[in-house]
């Protein structure tokens, strides 16, 4: 999951993207590779390999992650449910730059180089997602990174339970329950700081009556008042 938002404007914070690696045309794009029952844990791929097939997520969930010379876990991504990932790598021949693991039993349809190269020549409309699909994660690497120098801690951690509530939130009087779940570490590890600031900040938004915990879920009580704070901690 790219978790980082690409604004329509500068200002705004009021608005989370779509996944950025779902893809057009993705029933098109399953029927060029084999599909593969893989268990949770399942490395796909480690870094420093070059890839010889891109893989789409038919079912369960991937998360794209590598560890800081520290040990410490940096999680880059979620691909769900109908996304396309190592598709760049594939088409470059170039190395991985993380793990990608299952996080769930899941089905992943692997797709080689020589199909995807022909598919793209001949489907037009299939290019056009592939391209899409590249795209739209380089931009969100880049947002990223403007998010890092531009806002503050606080900040990026409501902007990511905004985007976890986009993808994976439902109604629960009057709330938004967030129906994974999204332990602090995790929190941690996607944002790159430090476990004792993702506590603080935790409880300094639950002091708020911004968000709340119901058997183990994080919800958020109300997203327009979270947009807020937002707003005014800049």
């Amino acid at each position: 999951m790219s978790q980082s938002r690409i604004p329509e404007k500068a200002s705004d914070t009021d608005c989370v993207t779509r996944p950025s690696s779902v893809l057009k045309g993705m029933e098109r794009l399953e029927r060029l590779g084999s599909d593969s029952a893989v268990p949770k844990n399942f490395i796909v791929i480690e870094p420093g390999v070059v890839p010889d097939c891109c893989y789409v997520v038919k079912k369960g969930r991937v998360i794209v992650f590598d560890y800081t010379p520290h040990g410490e876990a940096r999680v880059y991504d979620l691909m769900e449910e109908r996304s396309l990932f190592l598709e760049a790598n594939l088409l470059t021949n170039t190395p991985s730059y993380a793990y990608f693991k299952t996080t769930m039993p899941s089905e992943l349809v692997c797709i080689g180089r020589e199909a995807l190269l022909l598919a793209l020549r001949e489907d037009p409309a299939l290019m056009s997602g592939v391209i899409e699909s590249i795209a739209y994660k380089f931009l969100s690497s880049v947002d990223q990174i403007k998010q890092s120098r531009s806002y503050t801690t606080t900040w990026k951690v409501c902007n990511l339970l905004l985007t976890f509530a986009d993808r994976f939130g439902a109604p629960y009087d009057g709330k938004t329950l967030i129906r994974e779940k999204i332990s602090q570490r995790m929190i941690s590890n996607f944002l790159g700081i430090n476990r004792v600031t993702t506590v603080r900040i935790f409880k300094d938004l639950k002091d708020l009556n911004l968000i709340e915990q119901i058997n183990g879920y994080y919800c958020i009580r109300d997203t327009t008042k979270l947009k807020q704070h937002m707003k005014s901690i800049g």
